[in-house]
Order: structure tokens, then sequence, then C-alpha cells
């Protein structure tokens, strides 16, 4: 099923955008084909230097060749145009950090948070790798109150270094939802800050935002409790990109109707981020990429 919507899904790709269809294949054929560096690697997007640890991961992999959710890249060239700001709620490693980074250019801005210190130590080489571009790297999380709380982390390790379910952007600040996992993880306290507190510290004027990315591994409610100004922001909504997580058996469930009904009533148009079609509520699965706009 999985395999046939894929299919479906570049075919009409393929139709629409044929250049950069051809330059999927491109990327796909060359990582397939290469046999990638090991240690300390970089890759570029444009003029953004982005460097990787390959013995981090098999995903370091996909980053390095730049195949990683070649889908999403889309929604980006639409909405991260240069000068413009892109934020990135739970960040992990940077990749679409740097990706944003050369789409906004030396006159825009990126603002990434992520509170783990062995991935935020990513983000803050690519500002270091880019003195040139405005990169503001956050060792924060985002949610609904400030404060600390306890995170469950999937580090990197030999032996998970093939495991893609539970990987290196797993970690969570939902509770439980790594229970099932937890000879994989390990349990840190890490800061919260509210995002509509961090809108007025930096002074980022939201119409000046091209697009929010959020990925936080089922956090994705508390988010939204901490950025009331940009849900009841009036007039233009400004675009976000969310992974959206459901399962109702955890101590306090996920639930993504919920979240995508809560988006809708803010003024929000909600579509599946791979077809750009309109979300079907009774389809969601465990983990959906929706775009809002």
């Amino acid at each position: 099923m999985i395999a046939s919507k894929t299919a479906r899904f570049f075919a009409k790709y393929a139709a629409n955008d044929p250049v950069k269809f051809s330059d999927m294949l491109r990327r796909r054929m060359v990582e397939r084909l290469s046999t990638p560096p090991g240690g300390i690697a970089a890759t570029r997007f444009h003029k953004v230097r982005y460097e990787l640890d390959m013995d981090a991961h098999r995903l370091m992999r996909k980053y390095y060749f730049r195949t990683h959710e070649m889908y999403l890249e889309r929604i980006f060239d639409k909405h991260v145009a240069p000068g413009t700001t892109f934020i990135d709620i739970g960040a992990n490693c940077g990749y679409w950090s740097a990706y944003a980074l050369s789409r906004v250019g030396t006159s825009g801005q990126v603002h990434a948070f992520e509170p783990v210190p062995t991935y935020f130590a990513f983000l803050r080489r690519i500002a270091e790798l880019n003195p040139d571009f405005n990169m503001n790297a956050n060792n924060v999380a985002c949610g609904a109150q400030p404060g600390r709380l306890p995170m469950a982390v999937v580090l990197p390790r030999p032996a998970n270094f093939d495991n893609f379910n539970t990987n290196i952007g797993s970690s969570s600040l939902a509770p439980g939802l790594l229970d099932h996992a937890k000879a994989l993880t390990e349990t840190i306290s890490v800061e919260v800050i509210r995002f509509d507190d961090y809108l007025a510290n930096r002074n980022i004027d939201l119409d000046c935002v091209g697009l929010i990315k959020i990925d936080v591994e089922g956090f994705e409610s508390a988010v939204f409790d901490g950025m009331r100004q940009v849900l009841d922001k009036p007039g233009r909504k400004v675009p976000i990109l969310c992974e959206v997580l459901t399962d109702r058996t955890l101590p306090q469930p996920l639930d993504g109707v919920t979240t995508v009904a809560r988006l809708e009533g803010a003024g929000y148009r909600c579509v599946n981020a791979m077809d750009l079609k309109p979300i079907d509520r009774t389809t969601l699965g465990f983990e959906e990429n929706i775009l809002c706009v």
C-alpha cells in the first residue's frame, strides 16, 4: 500500500515538475552507487556548508547525498524565499535548517530550536561554518510554559546505527512515547520556552516568517499552546509544516485529528505534505506530515 502510494506520488511529481524530478532521481542514483565517507564529512546546499558525523546513524548518508524527504523541498522552495525568516522547532541535526539557510540567503534569518546537546552541536556548527548567514541556534525546546522537563533521548550508538524506527530523530518530550524502547533511550532534563516569548525577545516580525517547521515527536500540542501569537495572527496565516503523531494508547494520548481540528479552527487549511491534498482525518496514520496555510 505504502509502495503504491509512493509510486503514484512520484509519477504525479514527474508530470508536474519534470526538471525537479530528474534532479531527485539523479541524487538517488548518486546515493545508491556511491560509497559515503566515514567520520566527519561536509555537503552543501548551494553556498551553505553542512557538516555531518557519518558514523552517527545511517540517516547521515541521506543527509550527505541530500536525499532526505525530498518531497518536502517543494514546500520549502515555495515558502522560504530570500530575505525571509524560517523557524525550525525540533531541528535535530539541522538538515532542514541548513537547507532553509541556503534559501533565505544572507539577508534572511533561520531560528532553530533543539534541546538535545548532542544534536544542538550540529546547529551550532552550521552557524560557525556560515558566518555570513544569520543562523540562530537555540539549545532549548518550545512548549506551553517555560521551565524544565524530562526528555527521552535516543543518542547515536553502534547498535542503533541501522534502526530507522527509533532513530536519532526520535527523541521526545511526550510522556510515554518511547517507553517501548527504553533500552535505546536515556532521560535528560531540558529547558523549555514559549515560542511567543522568543518572538517578543527577538523582535521577530511574523509577516517576515515564510515557514515554521515543527517536528517534535508528539509534543506538538504543547508547542501550539506556547505560540498563540502565530495561531491567532489576523490576516495572512504563517505557513506551518508540522509532523503530527497519533497514538491513543499512551498515558497522555496523542490525537492527530484534534491537532488538525485545532489548526483548522485557527483559520488554517491543512493538506497532506506529500501530495498537497486536503487532510482526510479518518485515515491519519501514526505519523503524518501536514502543511497548514
